[in-house]
Formats: C-alpha cells, structure tokens, sequence
C-alpha cells in the first residue's frame, strides 16, 4: 500500500508542473497577442496622421489662395469667372495651377495631367484639384474641392471639401483617408 501512495505523489507532481507551464504558456502568448494589436494600433494611428495632415494642408492652401490671391479676387472659379490663373498657386513646393488635375487619383505628376476641373453654372463653380506631398518614407496626397455658391447679389458662400490619403498608391493595402470640410 505504502508503494501505490508513492506512485500517486509523483504523478502528481507532474501534473501540476504540466498545469503550471501551461499556464505560464497561456499567459505568455496572451501578452504577445496584446502586443502585436498595439503595434498594428500605433501603425494605423501613424498612417492616419499623414492622411489627417495631407487633408489639412490641402484645406489651407485652398484658405490661403481663396483670400490672399491678388487684387482681392480668388484663385478658384466663380460663377462669374470661371477660369483660374495658369500657374503661381503654389502649396508647399507644388504648383497647383500649372500641375493641374490627374486623369485618374493618383498618376504621377505630368502623366497626362490637365488643368484645374471646373464645373460652373449660373450662380456656382466648383474647383478641383490635386496636391501631392513627397515625404521620406511616404508619399502622402490630397484632393481640395472649392465650391462657390452666389447666395444673393454680390455674396458668395465658399465651402472646401478636402480629402487626404496616407499613400498615393491606389488599392494599396493600408490606404486611408481623411476628410475635412470648410464652409464660410
């Protein structure tokens, strides 16, 4: 009886060391797959500030150039005047008016680009155009729309529509877009 009683202690103590590895095991990859999920959150967050930043500053240089254009009118059509300036609207290092539009989101700059897209009425226009930003590690964009809206005789309700990507590869894997919208 005493031989079948030592027997039973050491089979259980290997089954508590079993039990105890295997939770150390399950623990272990649980920290590991909170880990992966934070590194593919920061990803994500990284990648949307380039898209945020590329929205913002495709914003402000419409704002820019809607107010500072000279002799007090706007770099972006009207219902009355519909053709923009051939070139000078510069964002960053990118001249907006002389790059234009590309046929298609995204083709590389001076493949087939035409001029700013214009879309007019009676009492409104619509501006568009495209704004690369070439940086180190990425090449971020963004897509500015600029309506004008005659409300009332010599008034004229502006709202910039500016849509912003982390990449300017399209279908890549990750891409992501940020939207801003300015009305005054």
């Amino acid at each position: 009886m005493k031989k079948f009683l030592q027997t039973n202690k050491k089979g259980f103590t290997i089954f508590f060391a079993t039990l105890v590895a295997s939770l150390a095991l399950a623990i272990g990859l649980a920290i590991y797959d909170i880990t992966v999920r934070q590194l593919e959150l920061s990803t994500t967050v990284s990648q949307s500030q380039y898209a945020i930043y590329a929205a913002d500053t495709g914003a402000e240089c419409a704002l820019y150039w809607d107010s500072k254009y000279p002799n007090g009118g706007s770099a972006f059509a009207t219902s009355s005047a519909s053709v923009p300036p051939m070139s000078g609207i510069v964002c960053g290092s990118f001249d907006v008016a002389a790059q234009g539009t590309p046929p298609t989101p995204f083709v590389s700059e001076g493949s087939s680009w035409s001029a700013w897209n214009i879309v007019s009425t009676a009492s409104s226009a619509t501006t568009t155009f495209s704004i690369t930003f070439p940086g180190s590690a990425y090449t971020s964009c963004a897509t500015v729309q600029v309506s004008k809206v005659a409300t009332a005789p010599g008034v004229v309700s502006t709202t910039i529509f500016s849509q912003g990507y982390n990449t300017c590869v399209t279908g890549a894997s990750g891409q992501l877009e940020r939207e801003l919208k300015v009305s005054y």
